[in-house]
């Protein structure tokens, strides 16, 4: 039956570049902070609910959804500036990356099926990447939702 041992996301997908060598995080620390920051609608957040500038986007293209995600981390991205993410289902932790490596990391991680958490390291925006097309953007910079 083969080796069982371990995460196969851990042993292949985060063990090869651009994964290889990220900064691993404890993801438990990023749900606790968003649980305590954002509205919640049992085990996900109230996007209705939520306050500070939030962009809301449906995009069924796969590809597409990939593009414009990455394009909005991409962009809110300080130059020296680090970056958190953490998946909700099959990524064994959280990573950490810089605005230099962000393209490649980025598409690398939304080929995980899972939805996604990219987090500026001080906490000035989310963006957030379901498998079901959804994309959403807050801007928290003039103070944190509640």
């Amino acid at each position: 039956m083969g080796d069982l041992s371990g995460n196969y996301w851990e042993r292949t997908v985060y063990a090869v570049p651009p994964l290889e060598g990220l900064e691993h995080r404890d993801s438990s620390a990023v749900f606790t902070w968003l649980n305590l920051h954002f509205p919640a609608d049992g085990s996900k957040i109230d996007w209705r609910r939520v306050r500070g500038r939030h962009l809301h986007r449906q995009i069924t293209d796969a590809h597409r959804l990939a593009t414009m995600a990455s394009m909005e981390v991409c962009r809110r991205i300080n130059p020296g500036s680090m970056v958190e993410h953490v998946g909700d289902g099959l990524s064994p932790y959280g990573v950490s990356f810089t605005d230099a490596h962000a393209p490649s990391v980025v598409a690398a991680l939304l080929e995980i099926p899972e939805h996604h958490y990219f987090l500026a390291e001080d906490r000035s925006w989310i963006v957030v990447v379901t498998m079901e097309g959804d994309l959403d953007v807050v801007d928290q910079l003039n103070g944190e939702p509640r």
